[in-house]
């Protein structure tokens, strides 16, 4: 069987200037409507104060779904917590020894230590200070979260 396709003929179609005259049509619909809507105001009378209440409705296991969503949206979301600081024992060791330093702060003059202090500088628990002037290298301090991540190391052991 064959399938005859519909033809569109020129008076089903609409010539380009009515479809540009039907946005003004409903633009003058649309300014007569906010007149009418005041006296609809008026006209309606004045309810007594009462509190919205969400009209209550069962679920199929015959609990009110109303009183679920109220419980759900008094319960606030629990803060997000930082994420765990995975480090190595040698990567733990340097960082208290660079806590232990305090106010003047761990001096950088071994080159083997440096990447383990650049990891620790990525992963913000130590910050770099002012090069020493004496021997030209960085010195680094133990930031907040640093300070945080020793203290939880040292009562979990």
């Amino acid at each position: 069987m064959a399938v005859k396709k519909k033809v569109a003929t020129k008076a089903s179609t609409k010539p380009a200037s009515q479809t540009k005259a039907a946005p003004k049509k409903t633009a003058v619909k649309s300014a007569a409507a906010p007149k009418a809507a005041p006296a609809a105001k008026v006209a309606a009378p004045k309810k007594a104060a009462t509190p919205a209440v969400a009209p209550v409705t069962t679920s199929k296991a015959g609990t009110p779904k109303a009183a679920a969503t109220k419980a759900t949206a008094v319960k606030k979301a629990a803060p997000k917590k930082a994420a765990v600081v995975k480090l190595t024992d040698r990567q733990l060791d340097l960082l208290k020894v660079v806590h232990g330093t305090k106010e003047a702060g761990y001096l950088a003059d071994k080159k083997a230590e440096a990447k383990a202090l650049e990891t620790l500088a990525s992963k913000k628990l130590i910050k770099k200070g002012a090069k020493d002037k004496v021997s030209g290298h960085v010195r680094y301090h133990v930031s907040k979260a640093g300070e945080k991540h020793v203290a939880s190391q040292q009562t979990s052991a």
